[in-house]
């Protein structure tokens, strides 16, 4: 019997004393219930946008407009230069080549060997800590995405193919003082993590919010995460497919390397010696995405999807940092809307139907019916590349068809499109429309 009320009595001191350490232990924000599903993003998207900004970066430090031919080649790099296929040879000069190249993983780099940056464990521990970065979280539907952080490595091998023997010299000696040469800097920007639709799609049903609604539409539920998102949620549309890609947009510091700039002797084609090559290497190393992880106790039976194996080259899509005084918003005047498209071919058109609510087309077709000028409800902006483009020079609006027509323009660009409307003065028009007070 005494041995029974000691035992009581250490287990009553025990539980005594756990109590008066449960706040200092972490508390995991995953309950006991909740499940969790992970998908992939896509690194070749990551890849091609980080060579879309180190290849506009090297671009911009030449003279506007100096390179007539600019390609991204997954077959030319600059350790090759003799193997230069002759097609690209033949092609108007000055020209500008970039081969893209990815890191080892067992390369150097920040952080490395640590769980921040690797998969070490489960992604939570027995005592609640996690590696997880937070994403998204709706507390209202006991849901939550969490992402694996990861370290990459890019090299771009950039070849500059010249006329001339002097331009060589001259853009040579130029590039090594332009930029530091085989000492690290930092670039700063914005890149863009592609976010699986399927995975979009399990918030949506989880949220009772669809992807698309009756009309098409991602406005809603695209409010809806950013609402809840620490990251702002981007789209690009496909040419005239309107096909959408998803990113979650974030702002990184690419520890960059320029190596040595090394010259050739040039080709001789019967007695004239041209085509004149300028190479260097450039070393990108930034924060990427590993896995996203939804949790929530909602999820049940919902099977991976399967991960599109049939792409075969790097994209370089542009990510656009726009800042507030990019648009420049007299009072009243809202940006309402901002996506990016790429071309598949030079004359692609470009519908953004989907983009406006009823109201609007409402009150764009009043000012058409009435012969108004639209610049008082409207305005349409398009950048390429980050550039802000003239109306009529390179593309037009049709708000018949709500459709951006582009015209003699590049593939390998990205084209930003920025609605801006009049939410005060629409909001008056369609009182008016309606007879509302």
């Amino acid at each position: 019997m005494y041995l029974y009320q000691k035992l009581e009595a250490q287990k009553r001191e025990n539980e005594k004393i756990a109590k008066q350490y449960e706040n200092l232990r972490p508390v995991p924000d995953m309950r006991k219930d909740d499940k969790y599903i992970s998908m992939m993003t896509s690194m070749s998207h990551t890849y091609g946008n980080a060579l879309a900004f180190i290849q506009d970066y090297i671009i911009n430090l030449f003279p506007e407009d100096m390179f007539k031919t600019i390609h991204v080649n997954s077959k030319i790099a600059h350790r090759q230069m003799r193997s230069t296929n002759h097609e690209f040879l033949k092609k108007s000069k000055p020209m500008i080549i970039f081969r893209p190249r990815i890191g080892a993983t067992d390369e150097e780099r920040f952080m490395q060997g640590t769980p921040l940056i690797e998969r070490q464990t489960d992604i939570y521990s027995s005592y609640g800590g996690t590696n997880l970065q937070p994403f998204f979280e709706d507390p209202s539907k006991h849901m939550s995405i969490k992402y694996q952080l990861n370290r990459d490595i890019l090299y771009v091998d950039v070849i500059i193919i010249l006329s001339t023997l002097m331009q060589q010299i001259d853009y040579k000696h130029y590039l090594e003082n332009a930029v530091r040469i085989e000492h690290p800097f930092t670039l700063e920007t914005c890149l863009e993590s592609f976010i699986p639709q399927e995975m979009l799609q399990i918030v949506g049903d989880v949220a009772g919010i669809p992807l698309y609604d009756a009309n098409g539409s991602t406005r809603e539920f695209l409010q809806y995460m950013n609402q809840h998102s620490f990251y702002p949620i981007t789209y690009k549309l496909r040419g005239g497919s309107g096909n959408r890609e998803f990113f979650r947009y974030y702002p990184v510091n690419i520890d960059t390397t320029i190596g040595t700039i090394s010259t050739d002797d040039g080709e001789q084609q019967n007695h004239i010696v041209n085509n004149y090559q300028i190479s260097f290497q450039v070393r990108m190393e930034f924060n990427t995405t590993g896995f996203y992880y939804i949790f929530s106790r909602d999820i049940f039976d919902i099977k991976l999807p399967k991960i599109d194996a049939n792409r075969s080259d790097i994209i370089p899509i542009f990510t656009d940092v726009l800042l507030k005084e990019d648009l420049d918003l007299q009072p009243g005047w809202i940006l309402y809307d901002r996506f990016a498209t790429r071309l598949e071919f030079d004359d692609d058109v470009c519908d953004f139907s989907s983009c406006l609510n009823e109201s609007i087309k409402v009150a764009i077709n009043y000012h058409k019916q009435n012969g108004l000028p639209l610049f008082d409800l409207i305005d349409i902006k398009v950048r390429k590349q980050g550039k802000l483009m003239r109306y009529n020079d390179g593309y037009k609006i049709d708000f018949n068809e709500y459709k951006i027509i582009f015209t003699n323009q590049d593939t390998y660009h990205t084209y930003s499109v920025l609605i801006c409307i009049n939410l005060e003065y629409i909001n008056n028009l369609i009182k008016d429309i309606y007879n509302l007070k």
